[in-house]
């Protein structure tokens, strides 16, 4: 179970060794790697005593309990050389070893199977918790993104499920008091999972949310159920083709797994929480049937049921029991929707309504912006988004501002960029009459070229993302919520996606070209980007060009250090037309990487074409 570059790092017993994550059946490797020194973080309520000139240990057994870790960094003590390591990840996942400021030396190392180990010195004792804190921010490629919500207090054992990724929360025992009792709380919210934790002691903090973690028999709540850690349990790494058959999610010995034939490919601890290394196992398994059991175990169902669903497992499952109303209405409907598996298409299909579903109700982000509502707390603003439109075909304007106003679940203002073309003109005032949500208009002159066009529109867009929108293709109604959500779990400094569904207009002619989608890299569509204000201003704003703006802005990004992820492309089809277009290439540059094509306009499910009919240019739509 333990890996032998682990092993090795650790041959030299660390004066404490601070594991989280392991299963039972693994707690015994673990223990003899520092025989007598071996605390389960996960049961640590009061902090450690500092080692000195020793080395203090903290072994994960994945990436996600290694962000559970980073909550507990208040309990974490001081030592003047720090390991921290990964038991169980993938290969395939991006391992990003972050510096930690004041180290003398820093020594990262990963096996073959993905496990990695760091090891940290310093001139003196320093507290472990801000080594562990670094590397889960690195792993994240180093954006800002604090936990949302309010500030948290965690009491009794498993507590960090609620609030991982978060060296901001605040250990405590489940009677308190916190911190200094004459100081200022440091938490709004207390959050215990001790069975009987007895009465709050610390004044200073009034709101107390008790969620015990062996659970109830009864679960008809969704803020009753931990939450998906999104940044680490995402649909990150998504196969579109795999090579496996199907499997069962289903009980064995009161611990849930998934099992194809008569092989167990993943083996859930009791409590039901999903972690990275478990959906790596499960990528290339085709579809997953959840066997509800006995429903003895409510609580690590609906756990497992929506890690998995959030991280794009297809799952699928017969009509769901009473309580599975704690999954919440759109996943529990999306759970038992009739799907067809064996198509590649449709399976991705039914695997990008599951993950929408479960990220929108059982994130860290919605389940505490959830609870803090329930309990009268402030809950800052959802995101804005600006989109910002800059086109010369007034033509377009009625299908383009249809498909805008016609985006779900987003709080979002039109910036409309007239490039040459004055505000006048019927087909503007047409569109904008029309168009229901907040707008400005923006006149620019022909002669400025497209990337200046672009910044003089974003110059007036107040929303805290932007997203640059193409007159001529097709969105979905929930391709920008996509888009945010997978800013949100991917970490990426701009996100998009890859135009898969390409109509040729000149043709008639609907081709879809097989790409990897939800992983990092460059190439993903123009019309599809996704990025905050802030990242967009910092590089400089659009490239001041007048063509390949996209290219060139990819490029500056990257140079600065920042990342570009591709989200799903399902809800989005690219328009290619004979001329007009700032990137040409000729039909046949299309059909040759065509895997499939029917004649007409003909895209995912999740598009509703027949909503918007293009307008009629001479011959040509």
């Amino acid at each position: 179970m333990i890996p032998e570059l682990i092993r090795g790092v650790l041959a030299e017993a660390p004066s404490l060794l601070l594991a989280i994550g392991f299963r039972p059946e693994e707690e015994a490797a673990v223990r003899e790697l520092a025989p007598g020194r071996v605390v389960d973080l996960d049961a640590v309520e009061e902090p450690a005593d500092d080692v000195g000139s020793g080395t203090v240990a903290v072994l994960a057994r994945t990436f996600t309990d290694l962000r559970r870790a980073a909550s507990l960094a208040a309990l974490l003590p001081k030592a003047a050389r720090h390991v921290v390591a990964v038991a169980v990840s993938s290969a395939d996942r991006p391992f990003i070893p972050a510096s930690v400021p004041g180290s003398l030396s820093f020594e990262a190392r990963r096996g073959t199977a993905g496990e990695w180990a760091v090891e940290i010195a310093f001139a003196g004792p320093r507290p472990v918790g801000e080594s562990v804190a670094a590397l889960v921010r690195g792993q994240g490629g180093h954006r800002l993104r604090p936990v949302p919500g309010p500030r948290v207090a965690l009491a009794g054992p498993g507590a960090s499920h609620w609030r991982p990724g978060d060296p901001g929360a605040t250990p405590t025992t489940p009677r308190g008091p916190l911190g200094n009792p004459d100081g200022p709380p440091p938490a709004d919210v207390v959050l215990r999972t001790s069975p009987d934790p007895g009465e709050w002691a610390d004044p200073r903090v009034e709101i107390v949310i008790d969620r015990p973690s062996s659970g109830s028999e009864t679960l008809y709540e969704m803020d009753a159920v931990p939450p998906v850690d999104e940044r680490s349990v995402n649909p990150t790494g998504f196969v579109t083709d795999p090579k496996l058959g199907d499997a069962v999610l289903t009980l064995a010995e009161d611990r849930w797994c998934v099992r194809a034939g008569s092989d167990d490919l993943v083996l859930f601890p009791e409590s039901g929480a999903v972690t990275d290394a478990d959906v790596d196992r499960l990528r290339q398994v085709r579809a997953v049937t959840v066997d509800w059991g006995t429903g003895t175990r409510p609580l690590a169902t609906a756990r497992v049921v929506a890690g998995l669903a959030a991280a794009g497992v297809p799952l699928r499952a017969d009509k769901a029991p009473p309580w599975a109303m704690a999954l919440g209405r759109d996943l529990t409907a999306a759970l038992i929707a009739t799907a067809v598996m064996s198509d590649d298409l449709r399976r991705e299909e039914h695997s990008v309504r599951l993950r929408r579903a479960a990220l929108r109700g059982h994130s860290t982000e919605a389940r505490w912006r959830s609870l803090a509502m329930a309990a009268g707390l402030p809950v800052p603003p959802r995101p804005t988004a600006s989109v910002v439109l800059c086109t010369r075909r007034p033509e377009f304007l009625g299908f383009a501002l249809g498909q805008i106003a016609a985006q779900r679940d987003v709080d979002l203002e039109l910036v409309l960029t007239l490039h040459g073309i004055p505000a006048d003109l019927p087909e503007v005032k047409a569109a904008v009459t029309a168009f229901d949500r907040p707008f400005t208009v923006v006149e620019v002159p022909a002669d400025v070229p497209f990337g200046v066009a672009l910044n003089l529109g974003v110059a007036r867009a107040s929303g805290r993302y932007v997203a640059k929108w193409d007159d001529d293709d097709w969105y979905g109604p929930d391709f920008l919520a996509d888009m945010l959500l997978a800013s949100g779990y991917s970490g990426a400094e701009l996100v998009g996606c890859h135009a898969q569904f390409v109509y040729l207009g000149q043709i008639d002619l609907t081709i879809y070209r097989k790409a990897r989608s939800e992983l990092m890299g460059r190439w993903i569509s123009g019309g599809t980007f996704v990025m905050e204000r802030p990242v967009l201003d910092s590089v400089g704003g659009f490239p001041p060009v007048p063509r390949h703006v996209d290219a060139a802005l990819v490029d500056v990004l990257t140079a600065a250090g920042g990342r570009t992820y591709g989200a799903h492309s399902l809800g989005y089809a690219l328009h290619r037309r004979a001329a007009g277009h700032t990137w040409n290439q000729p039909v046949t540059y299309f059909l040759r990487a065509a895997a499939r094509q029917w004649r007409g306009r003909r895209f995912s499910s999740l598009i509703s074409p027949e909503r918007f009919p293009l307008p009629v240019i001479g011959d040509v739509r």
